[in-house]
């Protein structure tokens, strides 16, 4: 005898699923065609332009408030050194020879004249990223260029703070907390706690500087729960995009046959694009995810564009 009760109820799950499902599909289909209107590519171009005229300057001012420091012309090169942990082993290094070649040979105080020079100029890449992240909320810009260039320059002071005391982190951190866990008894000479906590410390750290980001750089009242799904995706994907272009480059790339001694510049470029794209595609999740928050179930969204 067929138990119909279990069987209906069987079928409104089964119901219910695809329904989730369709509308999974829907956000994906609706995400894309958002990606491709706002056109995201040119976009993580424009921004890997921008990042790299203030690139440079960034580290320039950001070194230079370190040299301040007692010990703090010692750990420029270390700290130049982590990029590699950032960004591709060939941009690193190129990064690294530039920046150290160009920083003042003398600490030059906190409101040099050079140095606000170079916090302006670092500025621009912010800018940049604050322009495209409202063009991906469909949001044309009401702040004036005053308004504008002041939140570029806080958000720069922002995420240079929170990048120092992660490479401070990463730098100091081995010793520190192996000593610690040692005399916890939790760590041994062989067992290096440090290696489990590295990856989620700077997955922490970078899902941080996005969220700072994805929630001051738009003119939209936002939640926390419409930033938090961009921030983990793009930094999850960052992370296993960056660690997937250095392993294409240690593998596959010939970029020194292509471009000679412009290859290093070449990657860093590419490097920036690819970063960009990513925290687009997290803008776009947000601002997709908010709107349809909005909507009503599937069958009355408004159509795809």
């Amino acid at each position: 005898m067929v138990d119909f009760p279990a069987r209906l109820a069987q079928t409104g799950a089964a119901m219910a699923r695809l329904r989730y499902l369709q509308r999974w599909w829907h956000f994906l289909v609706r995400l894309q065609r958002e990606m491709a209107y706002d056109d995201c590519m040119g976009m993580a171009a424009q921004i890997a332009f921008y990042t790299m005229l203030g690139l440079f300057p960034f580290l320039i001012f950001l070194l230079s408030i370190v040299s301040t420091f007692p010990i703090g012309e010692a750990l420029q090169p270390l700290l130049l050194e982590a990029l590699a942990d950032q960004m591709p082993a060939e941009a690193a290094r190129y990064v690294a020879e530039v920046v150290l070649n160009l920083l003042p040979t003398t600490n030059q105080g906190l409101l040099s004249v050079g140095l606000l020079a170079s916090l302006w100029s670092a500025s621009m890449a912010i800018g940049a990223l604050i322009t495209t992240i409202n063009r991906a909320y469909n949001i044309r810009p009401r702040r004036n260029i005053a308004t504008q260039k002041l939140l570029s320059i806080v958000l720069t002071l922002a995420l240079s703070g929170l990048w120092l005391i992660s490479m401070t982190i990463i730098l100091v951190g081995p010793r520190v907390t192996q000593d610690i866990f040692e005399y916890m008894g939790i760590a041994s000479a062989t067992n290096t706690f440090w290696t489990s906590v590295r990856l989620p410390m700077a997955f922490v750290l970078n899902l941080l500087a996005l969220s700072i980001l994805y929630y001051i750089a738009p003119e939209a009242k936002q939640r926390f729960r419409w930033i938090l799904p961009g921030a983990v995706t793009s930094t999850i994907l960052w992370m296993a995009a960056s660690s997937a272009f250095r392993y294409f480059l240690a593998n596959f790339g010939a970029y020194n046959k292509t471009y000679g001694s412009l290859a290093a510049l070449v990657i860093l470029m590419a490097w920036l694009w690819l970063s960009g794209f990513v925290f687009l595609l997290g803008a776009e999740i947000n601002s997709l995810m908010k709107r349809m928050e909005k909507e009503d179930p599937p069958k009355r969204m408004r159509p795809l564009r």
